[in-house]
C-alpha cells in the first residue's frame, strides 16, 4: 500500500519510518526504487531500521541519481550497513 501511495503522492514531503522492525529488505528496496519516481518528498528517515544494509544502500543511491527532491536522508543507527 505504501508502494503505491508513493507512486501517487503529490503533497507528503515527509517520511518517518524509523525503527520499523516489521519492513524488510525486499520493502526497503521496492520503497527506495519508488523514490526514482516521487518528487514530492524532501525527508525520509530510515532511522534504525534493521533491514537497512549494504545493498538497500546500492538501490537508493541509484533513486538518488534520478531523485532531485530529497534534501534530507537519516540512516543513523542502521547497525547493518557496512564501511562500502
Amino acid at each position: 500500500a505504501l508502494y503505491e501511495a508513493l507512486e501517487k503522492n503529490q503533497t507528503l514531503t515527509t517520511l518517518g519510518l524509523q525503527a520499523c522492525y516489521g519492513l524488510g529488505a525486499a520493502v526497503f528496496n521496492a520503497l527506495c526504487q519508488r523514490l526514482e519516481t516521487n518528487q514530492a518528498l524532501t525527508s525520509i528517515s530510515f532511522a534504525g531500521c534493521e533491514c537497512v544494509g549494504d545493498e538497500g544502500c546500492k538501490v537508493l543511491s541509484e533513486a538518488l541519481k534520478i531523485n532531485q527532491a530529497l534534501t534530507s536522508i537519516d540512516l543513523s543507527s542502521c547497525q547493518r550497513i557496512g564501511d562500502e
